[in-house]
This record gives structure tokens, sequence and C-alpha cells, in this order.
């Protein structure tokens, strides 16, 4: 990790990086069940709705270039749902690995915790086994699978439901 890496609120200015990355992975991964490139206008109003004061959205970057970034957004349009968000990360491929995802999730489940969450939640493609051990290791567990859900790259993927409690030590996952 180079070490004046930083973490910001992403700006106005990153979104072309921001796309450049989340397009990466719609081409080359299954991390996303998009199967086209998105436009930056397309990611404007996904932009707009981060804003920090309750689906922050954020950037980590190094000498001024995004590495990779990390938003909190809404689990469900409910209001009952209001305090339970979804945490979604993407890396340009060359910081796969290398830790900056590490720190984004820190960051995130940080923030979470000031704004007041009270659950945190991931779904992640059963593939992706580099985003599973990272929720794990920041405490996520396992709470539910999505059989074949999303097809992509000509295969059906499930896709694994993780969940962490920001402000509840005492979690017991449904079996």
């Amino acid at each position: 990790m180079p070490l004046e890496t930083r973490i910001r609120p992403a700006e106005r200015k990153d979104l072309q990086r921001l796309n450049e990355i989340y397009n990466w992975a719609v081409l080359h991964t299954a991390a996303t069940f998009d199967l086209e490139e998105r436009t930056v206008e397309q990611n404007e109003q996904w932009f707009v709705s981060h804003q920090p004061s309750f689906y922050p959205l954020y950037v980590v970057e190094t000498n001024k270039n995004v590495l990779g970034w990390g938003s909190l957004s809404p689990f469900h349009p409910r209001e009952a749902y209001r305090l339970t968000g979804e945490f979604s990360i993407y890396l340009a491929p060359e910081y796969h690995g290398k830790g900056v995802g590490n720190l984004l999730l820190q960051h995130l489940c940080q923030c979470a915790q000031m704004l007041g969450y009270h659950s945190l939640i991931g779904l992640i493609t059963a593939t992706n086994l580099a985003s599973l051990g990272l929720a794990k290791k920041h405490g996520f567990l396992q709470v539910g699978c999505f059989h074949e859900v999303g097809r992509k790259f000509e295969q059906w993927l499930d896709v694994i439901v993780v969940q962490k409690n920001i402000h509840s030590s005492q979690f017991t996952p449904v079996t």
C-alpha cells in the first residue's frame, strides 16, 4: 500500500474514474450483475443519491489517483429498513489484493456506526472468494444464499448474503 493513501468523500470530478472502475467490473467480473457498461450520465443520479448525510460514497486515493470506491446504500426502500444499509466496494484491477478493499470496508463500517445504522448487508457473488473473505475478516456472517439468481458469462450464479450488526454484539444468524 502506498504510504499516502487516504479515504475521502467522492466528488463530482471523480465520477469518470468511478465509472471506469465499475465498468471494468461489469466487463470482467461477476461482482456486479450489470451486463452492459454504464455511461457517466447514467451514473449521475446514482452519484447524487450518495451524499454524506446518510448514504456516503468514498474514494481511496494516492497521489490524486483514485484506486477504488466504496458506498453505503439503502438496503430496501421501505421506511422500516432505514437503519440497515448495503455496502459496495469496487477497485481498479491493479489494486485487487493490495489492502485497498480492507481499508474501504473498515471505513464504511465505522461510518455506518457513526451514522446510527443498526446493520450492514452485503450481497456477494458466491464465486467472489476474495470479497467473501474480506467480509468475514470484518465480522460479517453469512446469513443466506440466493441460489442461481443471476446469469452472467454463460453460467448461473449464487449470491451470498452477509450481515454485520453494527450496534449489537449479539447476533445469531437464522439457520
